[in-house]
């Protein structure tokens, strides 16, 4: 289903991408079996970084966050590419309540963003973490320190009486460059929040097209989901390069070469069947 949709609105001044993260982020949640207030903050921060990976134009490209603080989340990391594969953890899975809920980045830390378009060089920016801010404060503190985009954006993860998610999403907007005052005044005013609960209720689509005059010319419907890109087949072409006895040397050691993916909460276990399988006996 698509629940990711760009467009250009404002006389095509502005860049506005809106999506429906709620699946992506349910997904997340189970994955790494999240508190409310952990779900919070990494829903959020993933919902930012669909936005992000929907800007790549290039088919092989890729982005990636880095966000570490002394506040009680941790740290997040976070990785995304040009189909809206997104994956990701959080490094305190069970943050409960209180001043962590409220400010979960603490009183500093950093946000790095990496982003490979398929070019001879990804680009690195990064930012400090603002002081008592959030997801949103501190994706816009990006863009205005590493991109100097003035970007405003607004993530939302809702939960139900029993703790499950409801609803994630994001919208974000960007004044082009050369976007008259007028219009960067106009995009200052809008009301994120209640465009956000608008696509709660209905919808990517029907949203943008009741509350923007977007320009059909430029009006791009994805779908993004959370998937991980680990597996079996591609872990044991990470163990070839380790050679054959520094693998066998690992499985006799520890009964088998155990891998763990943080992004997907997926262990792997590789015995000597599989190393008799990657490094076949030769016949005399």
């Amino acid at each position: 289903m698509k629940n990711l949709l760009r467009t250009l609105i404002y006389d095509a001044q502005v860049s506005l991408t809106v999506a429906d993260t709620t699946e992506l982020v349910k997904e997340g949640i189970k994955r790494h079996r999240l508190s409310q207030d952990s779900a919070r903050t990494f829903g959020e921060a993933i919902s930012a970084m669909t936005f992000m990976s929907a800007c790549l134009k290039n088919a092989v490209g890729e982005i990636s966050l880095s966000l570490k603080s002394d506040g009680a989340c941790d740290e997040i990391a976070i990785s995304g590419n040009q189909s809206l594969y997104m994956r990701g953890y959080i490094g305190n899975t069970q943050m409960d309540g209180g001043v962590s809920a409220l400010n979960p980045f603490g009183t500093g830390g950093s946000l790095t963003i990496i982003r490979d378009d398929g070019y001879s060089r990804p680009f690195v920016g990064s930012c400090a973490l603002p002081q008592n801010g959030g997801v949103d404060e501190a994706f816009e503190e990006y863009f205005r320190i590493s991109e100097q985009l003035p970007t405003r954006i607004k993530t939302s993860v809702e939960f139900d009486e029993q703790g499950d998610c409801v609803f994630a999403g994001v919208i974000a907007v960007q004044p082009l460059p050369f976007a008259p005052l007028a219009t960067q005044e106009k995009v200052q005013a809008l009301d994120l929040a209640t465009l956000l609960e608008k696509v709660k209720a209905q919808g990517v689509t029907a949203v943008v097209e009741e509350c923007f005059d977007g320009d059909k010319r430029v009006w791009e419907e994805r779908t993004a989901k959370y998937k991980c890109n680990c597996s079996r087949r591609y872990l044991l072409r990470v163990l070839v390069s380790l050679g054959e006895a520094q693998l066998r040397q690992i499985i006799q050691e520890d009964g088998a070469a155990r891998i763990h993916c943080h992004y997907c909460n997926t262990d792997y276990e590789f015995t000597e069947e599989d190393a008799d399988h990657l490094f076949p006996k030769k016949e005399k």
